[in-house]
C-alpha cells in the first residue's frame, strides 16, 4: 500500500502496481476467510477489525488512483489512514501471541 500511496503522489501508478495491489487484496482476503473458520475468537475478532482497515484503505487508494476520491480524502488522508493501519495490526498481533502464549495476557499490547 505505502508503494501504491508513493506512485500515487509521484503520479506514477502503473497497471503493473494497480494488479500487484490487486493481487495482494485478493490473496489476503482469501486467507482472512480460511482463517476466520480456524480462529479463536478473540484472534477471528482482532483479524476483522484489522481485515475491515485494510479493506477501507484499498479502497481510498482505488478512489484516489481512479479520481473519484470522496469529499475530504486527499493523498494527506490516506497517509494519515495508513499509519492507523498499525494500531489494529498490532493489536491482532497481541491478541494471536497471548493466544499461542508467547505473550501474557496481561501485558499491554
Amino acid at each position: 500500500m505505502a508503494k501504491v500511496l508513493h506512485a500515487l503522489e509521484a503520479g506514477e501508478v502503473t497497471e503493473e502496481l494497480r494488479s500487484e495491489l490487486d493481487r495482494a487484496r485478493r490473496d489476503h482476503r482469501l486467507r482472512h476467510a480460511e482463517a476466520q473458520m480456524v480462529l479463536p475468537d478473540p484472534v477471528a475478532e482482532t483479524a476483522s477489525t484489522a481485515n475491515r482497515h485494510l479493506g477501507a484503505m484499498y479502497g481510498l487508494l482505488m478512489r484516489l488512483d481512479q479520481g473519484t476520491a470522496r469529499q475530504g480524502e486527499s493523498l494527506d488522508t490516506a497517509w494519515e489512514s495508513f499509519d492507523k493501519l498499525w494500531d489494529p495490526l498490532w493489536k491482532m498481533r497481541h491478541v494471536m501471541r497471548v493466544d499461542l502464549g508467547i505473550t501474557p495476557p496481561d501485558q499491554d499490547a
